[in-house]
């Protein structure tokens, strides 16, 4: 019983680190950072898409910390009481970053922002697998070893205002950056650099690319345009009921923004064209539909793709997808 409360305890600060936060305008981020990644999760809840996924991911956190405890229909009071707060109501949005895509987690820095409550979470640190304790200037840095190759370091920082932001990273130099930066130290920190990040209260979920996996592409057309690109930025955003996936790409010249703008609508055409063979299945209808509303524009170097579909199709979509599993 002990050690499953201790596991109980244990997955639901991963829980809560893990969650989605909120949109602000910068962040400072390890300056090899290979993308940002960004979740207001009051957007989230407050679209129609992103209703139906929060309760999709909430119902599937429960269920795990069931399993975890050898227990069946674990509350959310429960989870509650453990935590002394409410963790879906207190996060207010998530920006997460990484400088490795082949092993992230080695690199990871997220930061996790709240309202004016961190519950019980610092004395349920002490019960995590070999805890330890250090200090930066007036802040207690909380050590965790999930198992005997890695460690994990966290924070929590206060806000003038009296907001406080979790913070945990693989690497106790991100972590200590990153209070640096929110309290205005130290900017002169050339480990970091600092990323403009989304002010829009549309939207819902950006990740900002600054080096591409191109390795991880193989061979292609999506590869020769990954080659081409200095810049990605890929957002999603609901407005007037419908929701649009964003990608705003950018290339070192006209010349080379032309080419990306036409390999694109050439892709689209063709799989159009393929698909249109078969179009008697409803799923080949679907990705029809979702090809035509696609829109290509260049303006300069800058390419930007978009497409917009009403949110009450997409939700109904998923919803029939989780009553067919």
């Amino acid at each position: 019983m002990r050690k499953n409360l201790w596991q109980a305890i244990s997955l639901s600060l991963l829980f809560l680190f893990g969650a989605n936060a909120n949109a602000q305008s910068s962040i400072s981020v390890p300056s090899d950072s290979k993308f940002v990644l960004q979740i207001d999760l009051q957007a989230l809840k407050a679209s129609k898409v992103g209703s139906v996924l929060f309760e999709m991911a909430k119902k599937a956190a429960m269920d795990e910390v069931g399993k975890k405890v050898d227990a069946k229909d674990v509350s959310t009071d429960k989870i509650q009481e453990v935590l002394g707060m409410d963790p879906f109501e207190e996060i207010q949005g998530l920006v997460i970053c990484a400088s490795d895509y082949e092993s992230p987690e080695k690199s990871l820095l997220g930061m996790v922002r709240l309202k004016k409550t961190t519950g019980n979470i610092e004395g349920l640190l002490l019960a995590l697998p070999g805890y330890e304790k250090s200090e930066h200037r007036n802040y207690d840095i909380h050590t965790a070893s999930p198992d005997e190759e890695t460690k994990v370091f966290g924070a929590i920082h206060a806000s003038t205002g009296g907001n406080k932001t979790l913070i945990i990273g693989a690497n106790k130099s991100s972590v200590t950056g990153l209070l640096d930066s929110l309290d205005a130290k130290n900017l002169e920190n050339k480990s970091l650099k600092s990323i403009e990040l989304s002010s829009d209260r549309k939207v819902i979920a950006q990740m900002q690319i600054m080096e591409l996996p191109t390795e991880k592409l193989g061979k292609g057309p999506q590869a020769n345009i990954a080659a081409m690109l200095s810049s990605l930025v890929v957002s999603l955003s609901e407005e007037e009921q419908e929701l649009e996936l964003r990608a705003a790409m950018q290339a070192g010249t006209e010349k080379k923004a032309e080419q990306i703008r036409q390999s694109i609508q050439g892709l689209g055409a063709m799989v159009e064209l393929f698909a249109s063979m078969d179009d008697q299945d409803d799923d080949v209808k679907n990705v029809l539909q979702f090809i035509k509303k696609v829109k290509v524009v260049q303006e300069g170097t800058a390419v930007s793709v978009k497409v917009r579909v009403p949110s009450a199709e997409i939700a109904e979509m998923i919803k029939k997808e989780m009553n067919d599993n």
